[in-house]
């Protein structure tokens, strides 16, 4: 994958009981569930990003081990990281406050009182972009072909 947990436990991405290495029960489920939605949108996330053809390569060669490490699929790799946990985080944004049942969808409840993740998904949104745009000045791939969504910067009334 190209990131892990550990982009979740600092900073404007900061998630409530990320931590590197899981000592509990709340801790380990945090950390399955941050890194199931890593691995739902990392294969989305480089075909906008890098087209077809590098997502596969990107793809595969981030999930296994290397003895050899390819240095140019390595630099588009630490490129990638933080806009893609941005990413991510912003998936993670839209789908709280609810969890689905068989019953329907179901508001979480907690001790706390919640608030509207909109701000911050927008913030998060928008701080991709400006990553991503930074890539696409700097890259020097010709196989990069990125959606221009990606590099649409949003607001919290949708326009």
């Amino acid at each position: 994958m190209l990131i892990d947990v550990t982009s979740f436990t600092s900073g404007p991405r900061q998630i409530e009981n990320a931590v590197g290495t899981q000592k509990n029960a709340n801790q380990i489920a945090v950390a399955e569930r941050i890194n199931g939605y890593i691995e739902f949108c990392q294969t989305e996330f480089l075909m906008r990003v890098v087209g077809r053809k590098l997502c596969q390569s990107i793809d595969e060669y981030s999930k296994t081990d290397h003895e050899q490490p390819d240095k140019s699929l390595e630099s588009l790799i630490g490129m990638l990281k933080e806009p893609f946990a941005d990413y991510v985080f912003f998936h993670m944004l839209r789908d709280m406050n609810a969890q689905p049942t068989i019953t329907g969808l179901v508001q979480l409840k907690c001790a706390n009182s919640y608030v509207s993740p909109l701000e911050k998904g927008v913030q998060t949104w928008n701080r991709m972009v400006d990553s991503l745009r930074r890539f696409v000045s700097e890259v020097a791939v010709e196989d990069v072909t990125i959606d221009k969504d990606m590099l649409t910067r949003i607001n919290q009334f949708n326009l």
